[in-house]
């Protein structure tokens, strides 16, 4: 079949016998219609007089739907045109013509559609039947199931209208969904009619099933795919269903009977390397903290760990995290294993039920230490699943724990202890190290003491937080809270702003916070020290002189106090309580801040031996940690810069085919890994503050731009996008983060609204929005084109 324009299409398919459905449709050149639109107008009525319906009218542009361009919703239609009504009938043809005009001259062989309107839609959107972007084997359903309409996704104007179904072209069968099944079967049938399966088809299906087409072409991105790598993406798919079926069994030594891996459980691996890191930002990851950091701290701080398994794996070269032995090494070791089976087992089944909580796990899933309403989260997050006794047992279980970790200030498990190792790594920082040493030194002075500094952060919060739910403090208080708490991303603001004062130099503040990048694990994103912009600019976010300590009021002492006897916490009270959340939540800051400069440190390291050895930064980015340190230990027949540059090519390749294969946020089973559905990603908000504002959408590279008054928009949030709070944003959007990542402590701190970690499909709408409305209180975050 030849693709030569909409009414073309339309036509020659009008006349084979599809499974898709056309609705009936008439079309007209759109000068004649200029000419002569009484005549056009009674060839419409009499076309449609036995069809009692409302119509659409649709442009079919001559430079629209050829084989080499598309130009899907670049021209208007207008639907729900009354045939009765004459006026707006030639208006709606009018404004469609218009639109034509607004770009160029209409030409002999534009042309028009009126075409009877579909009423009763269930699901309506476009369907790519390979990637558009990569030529990955997919159907790529675009689609809203909401509005009702059938014109949402091409014109972009609705926020349902970015739902989107990748399904695995060989793996239809596997679809459990009976109306993109009959959709699909439709689509399939076509390609053969048209004896071509590269195609962008807009559709409908009724509240029936009743598949309808509305328009085909031809899939006109074909020139850009690299068909090397597209045809390698079946093999690499195998490869990750087989680890999942192996995985998702019952493992000696491991506590449960399946698991789940996810992107945004447990040390968020997804907001801090991306989707698709490249493989020494990956490595990296997983030797300074996944590999063994993790399960070090936690064994210290009492927790149960399951030995000898990495917390995080790659999958087609994108990261997550293995769920069940995260909930593991959540449970007290004084949990008997029969009660630690039944509720990792109860939570996986939990967390399948409720795929959108895959970033709040240890908020809305799981119950991962004491609080003060632990007797509600028991009820609501445990049921049934344990016999009284056994809730019993796991309550005492935590109460014990938190007590320990909380009153002990001198134990390995503490805050004190870890913060003196932090000073150890700090010392360690000013000495001239090897690689091997770096990394040494940043795991045992670094990121596991930052390991257990976190776990004391979360603890704080979720007490803090259960005070609430407690009603013995409110929301605003909480607010308080984070705002007076003082840490390095408020000396960063404090000290950009003394530079533009005149009050201190630049030489001063790169000492400390050169280090910082936007990237932490990015070889390719510089460093603060690297750059002209941090400092310079408009200003400023003044930081507020006024805010004062925060304190417990003495009634509320006096209840919390009162809590705390009934608990068990002897000698401590709610003063005792305020400062360790205090200094937990400080600490973890600080503990971050300086490990990610030994991280900082080995890149630029790593970045000048690549350099002596002939490479790029680009290139080392694709090259194993272990692969530049075995450097030093293996000799080779070819030179370091050959062995390397091979090694970089072979990385690179499969980073390619990473970037084309397409994964959930959850992978349950082997099934997962060719359909992955449109997951809801709830933001997590931050303050009850509401503003609407314009939008400026920030990557790595920083650029000199004033984000004063603007809400920014950006993928990650790591320590290195610190410099943006030195201006006065209006607000803060992120694709990646849980309620407890390190920009929702930010925006807490600095009483900033946000929507931390909205997810793909929400976060794209957003980030190409010229304004923005966010609503922190009523949870609400949406777009204004």
């Amino acid at each position: 079949m030849h693709f030569k324009s909409k009414t073309n299409s339309l036509n020659q398919l009008s006349q084979a016998n599809t499974k898709f459905n056309i609705p009936k449709f008439i079309s007209f050149g759109a000068i004649s219609f200029q000419k002569d639109n009484d005549s056009a107008y009674e060839r419409i009525v009499e076309f449609f007089q036995d069809l009692n319906c409302n119509l659409i009218v649709r442009s079919s542009a001559s430079d629209e739907d050829g084989s080499q361009y598309s130009g899907a919703g670049e021209y208007d239609s207008i639907p729900n045109v009354s045939l009765k009504n004459k006026k707006e009938v030639i208006n709606a043809v009018n404004v469609v013509i218009d639109s034509y005009k607004k770009k160029r001259p209409v030409k002999s062989d534009d042309e028009i559609i009126v075409q009877q309107m579909i009423v009763d839609s269930s699901v309506s959107g476009v369907v790519f039947t390979y990637d558009m972007n990569t030529g990955a084997p997919y159907y790529v359903i675009n689609y809203d199931d909401k509005s009702g309409l059938t014109d949402t996704v091409t014109s972009g104007v609705s926020e349902y209208a970015n739902r989107t179904l990748y399904i695995y072209r060989n793996s239809v069968e596997k679809l459990r969904s009976s109306r993109f099944s009959i959709l699909l079967q439709a689509i399939k049938e076509l390609e053969e009619i048209t004896g071509n399966e590269f195609l962008d088809i807009e559709f409908s299906l009724s509240t029936g099933m009743t598949p309808y087409l509305l328009q085909v072409r031809t899939i006109t991105t074909k020139k850009n795919w690299n068909r090397v790598t597209v045809n390698q993406v079946d093999t690499t798919l195998a490869g990750v269903s087989s680890f999942m079926s192996e995985h998702c069994k019952k493992i000696d030594g491991i506590i449960g009977d399946t698991t789940i891996f996810g992107q945004m459980s447990d040390w968020n691996p997804v907001e801090m390397i991306g989707r698709t890191p490249r493989v020494l930002s990956a490595s990296l990851y997983q030797t300074l903290i996944t590999d063994h950091a993790w399960r070090n701290a936690r064994d210290v701080m009492g927790y149960k760990t399951p030995a000898g398994h990495p917390l995080m794996v790659m999958l087609a070269g994108q990261p997550f995290i293995d769920v069940r032995l995260s909930f593991y090494s959540y449970l007290p070791k004084g949990i008997p294993s029969n009660i630690a089976e039944k509720l990792v087992n109860h939570w996986i089944d939990s967390l399948k039920d409720s795929p959108e909580l895959h970033d709040k796990i240890e908020f809305e899933v799981a119950i991962t230490t004491f609080s003060f309403d632990i007797d509600e989260k028991i009820e609501k997050l445990i049921g049934d699943v344990l016999s009284l006794n056994e809730k019993e047992e796991f309550k005492q279980a935590h109460i014990e724990h938190t007590i320990k970790l909380i009153k002990d200030k001198t134990g390995e498990y503490s805050i004190n202890d870890a913060l003196k190792k932090i000073e150890i790594l700090g010392d360690k920082q000013r000495e001239k190290s090897t690689l091997f040493s770096m990394v040494d030194d940043c795991i045992s002075f670094g990121t596991t003491p930052f390991a257990i500094l976190a776990r004391h952060g979360f603890i704080a919060k979720t007490i803090l937080l259960s005070l609430v739910q407690q009603n013995i403090i409110t929301q605003k208080d909480v607010d308080s809270f984070f705002k007076s708490v003082h840490t390095v991303a408020s000396e960063l603001v404090e000290d950009i702003n003394s530079i533009q004062n005149s009050k201190s130099s630049s030489c001063d503040f790169m000492e400390k916070f050169g280090h910082l990048r936007p990237g932490t694990y990015d070889i390719n994103s510089h460093r603060y020290d690297q750059m002209s912009s941090i400092s310079n600019g408009p200003v400023l976010h003044q930081a507020d002189k006024n805010i004062e300590s925060f304190v417990f009021s003495q009634t509320q002492q006096g209840k919390i106090n009162r809590l705390l006897a009934e608990y068990g916490f002897n000698d401590f009270n709610a003063k005792d309580l305020l400062s360790y959340m205090q200094k937990a939540t400080a600490a973890r800051e600080y503990g971050k801040f300086v490990f990610t400069r030994s991280v900082s440190d080995m890149l630029e390291l790593i970045a000048k031996f690549s350099e002596k050895n002939g490479l790029s930064r680009d290139e080392i980015s694709h090259v194993p940690l272990n692969d530049i340190l075995n450097i030093e230990k293996y000799s080779g027949e070819k030179s370091v810069e050959s062995r390397l540059r091979n090694i970089s090519r072979k990385w690179l390749e499969r980073n390619n085919i990473s970037v084309a294969i397409r994964l959930p946020q959850l992978l349950i089973d082997s099934d997962s890994v060719y359909i992955i559905p449109f997951q809801v990603s709830h933001p997590n908000f931050i303050t009850h503050k509401s503003v609407t504002s314009s939008t400026v959408k920030l990557c790595s590279d920083i650029d000199e731009i004033s984000l004063n008054g603007k809400i920014v928009v950006i993928e990650g949030a790591d320590p290195g996008f610190d410099w943006i709070f030195s201006q006065k944003i209006a607000g803060l959007i992120t694709k990646y983060g849980g309620v407890n990542s390190h920009m929702a402590i930010r925006c807490a701190e600095f009483s900033i609204p946000a929507a931390i970690g909205c997810g793909e499909q929400r976060f794209n709408l957003l980030a190409s929005a010229k304004r923005i409305h966010l609503d922190c209180a009523a949870g609400l975050v949406n777009p204004i084109h």
